[in-house]
């Protein structure tokens, strides 16, 4: 159940929001969470997918907001499943970029299902880009700012700059109480209905479980009354979020010394999905793939009941099957029982040790002001992260295709965004311990009691 908002990480072939990573998700989730939502995989889901030609914006100096830039930068700036879909628009932001800070120069790469591999070797090699399009909702950017890799821009960035963009998202991701990411597209985790199976059993679409508490009952009924199991992903890559977003689990002790991920809460969170695989209600390829693309193939044929994601890939849909796009209905994702929609899908973050260090978060800021926000939401179905950018006539205006019908709302939604995970330290360690632990009971019938006692036991060695 990932509440991904995009909701759903790089704008792939279709925005996890792939989402990532966002957002992406509930057991109703396939992409991305608002939670936890975005592997490289995952986040493909949470890129968008255009749907109309950018026109490229003239230069203002106005925009040139960070000062200091430094004389003949060259920076390298690697984005996440963008091309070739985007190339358009992210080439003219660039050239916008170089004659408002003139001097500076972009080395742009687009990087897909290689993602996180290819900048892993490039951090060990020593030439990781200055300039990086990480997923929130997966989790990469505390992930990688808990390895110190990247600049904390906290301490680098003025505070008039900071104020540009909705204070939840500028303070998502910290790390020792820090920031290390310019928040940059975000999405709305909705679920995509596939009418046809729910009139084949006998359900409303228009009544979609508000809370993700309903979600196992309703997929009982689908499998029993149209034949059809639900299509669901966890957020592989960031568990203990969705633990906290759905199940309401503090998954560390205060004094962050001690990992508390095996309460009570947490072993219910787990029993949910234990007790729908074992009730056949779920298609177990999708639960824990580490490809987010295997959820929305699925749906897309017309196979599956609902998928979470954002109002984006609703275009992937209807590229895919025309005849499904005709009998989609949508509706918000459930909430979990934290009580919080979630976190953003995707950032924009400047590697510690640049060369370059004003130049790079002169850009990665540039790409996520209002102005290149607004130009890029109005190419698909994704929304700025700056209350400023929501004052565009765009944004107020009545949608006419079913991909942009939460358009007005995004403002007050996105407003509320906030990430309640606590700093993890040695995350991405943990979160593999914890993904072992859930596919030991969701798939080898170990009690989830006993498979999340085991994981505290073995993440907590790793901090002691």
């Amino acid at each position: 159940m990932k509440f991904k908002r995009i909701l759903t990480i790089g704008l792939a072939s279709a925005l996890v929001v792939g989402a990532c990573s966002a957002a992406s998700p509930s057991p109703s989730t396939s992409t991305a969470p608002s939670a936890p939502a975005a592997s490289a995989s995952t986040a493909a889901s949470e890129a968008p997918s255009a749907s109309v030609a950018a026109t490229p914006l003239p230069v203002d100096p106005a925009e040139a907001v960070i000062k200091n830039v430094e004389a003949n930068a060259t920076i390298k700036f690697w984005t996440f499943y963008l091309s070739p879909t985007f190339d358009g628009y992210i080439k003219d932001t660039i050239a916008r970029f170089e004659a408002t800070y003139p001097g500076v120069k972009v080395d742009w790469e687009d990087h897909q299902a290689t993602f996180q591999d290819d900048l892993n070797n490039a951090f060990a090699a020593g030439n990781a880009p200055d300039v990086i399009n990480l997923s929130v909702s997966e989790g990469w950017v505390s992930d990688y700012a808990s390895r110190g890799v990247l600049l904390n821009l906290d301490d680098n960035v003025p505070q008039a700059v900071k104020d540009i963009y909705f204070p939840g998202l500028w303070k998502e991701q910290l790390v020792d109480g820090k920031n290390y990411q310019f928040p940059w597209y975000q999405g709305l985790n909705v679920e995509l209905i596939n009418k046809r199976l729910f009139e084949k059993a006998g359900l409303d679409p228009t009544a979609f479980p508000k809370t993700i508490d309903g979600i196992p009952d309703l997929c009982k009924t689908l499998k029993e009354k149209a034949a059809t199991v639900c299509d669901i992903r966890l957020t592989v890559n960031d568990l203990i979020a969705q633990m906290v977003y759905e199940g309401g689990v503090k998954p560390i002790s205060a004094d962050g010394k001690t990992f508390t991920f095996n309460s009570p809460e947490a072993v219910a969170w787990l029993q949910t999905y234990v007790q729908m695989v074992a009730d056949g209600t779920v298609d177990n390829t999708t639960l824990t793939t580490t490809d987010d693309r295997t959820g929305l193939l699925l749906f897309s044929a017309g196979q599956a009941p609902f998928y979470a994601t954002g109002p984006n890939l609703i275009r992937d849909v209807k590229s895919n099957n025309a005849t499904l796009y005709g009998d989609l209905a949508v509706a918000m994702a459930p909430l979990g029982k934290s009580g919080v929609t979630g976190k953003g899908l995707m950032s924009i973050s400047v590697k510690k040790d640049t060369q370059f260090p004003n130049a790079s978060i002169a850009l990665a800021q540039f790409f996520t002001n209002p102005r290149s926000m607004v130009q890029f939401a109005q190419q698909v179905s994704i929304y700025p992260s700056s209350p400023k950018a929501f004052e565009d006539p765009f944004f107020s205006s009545a949608p006419a295709a079913i991909e942009d019908s939460a358009r007005p709302l995004a403002k007050d939604i996105i407003a509320t965004y906030a990430d309640i995970v606590p700093t993890i330290p040695k995350k991405g360690d943990v979160n593999q311990i914890v993904l072992k632990a859930i596919e030991s009971a969701l798939f080898n019938k170990v009690p989830a009691q006993q498979a999340l006692d085991k994981a505290v036991a073995d993440a907590n060695a790793l901090i002691k």
